[in-house]
């Protein structure tokens, strides 16, 4: 299963206890593509994702953002197959 590439320069950083996102129209634009396939997903299809699983993709300095960017993980907050939040998960 082959997620959108993320193209052009985006940085995510932490600063001052907040985190920034920060990027040109390309980059900010491909950022948005790859949130919203991984929020269209469909987890069944995941093959390597367990039931109860969350689906997730990690985004690492160097490889896919900036070098000095922070490391990031995307996550589905529904579980494959129960759509259980995380335990501790507020809900809304």
């Amino acid at each position: 299963m082959q997620f959108p590439k993320l193209i052009g320069n985006i940085k995510i950083s932490d600063e001052e206890g907040k985190v920034v996102i920060a990027g040109d129209p390309e980059g900010l634009r491909s950022l948005g593509s790859l949130l919203a396939w991984l929020a269209d997903a469909d987890q069944e299809q995941w093959p390597y994702l367990p039931p109860g699983g969350w689906a997730h993709i990690h985004i690492y300095p160097k490889h896919d953002i900036s070098a000095d960017s922070r490391e990031v993980e995307l996550m589905r907050l529904d579980a494959k197959g129960t759509g259980a939040f995380p335990a501790g998960f507020p809900a809304r």
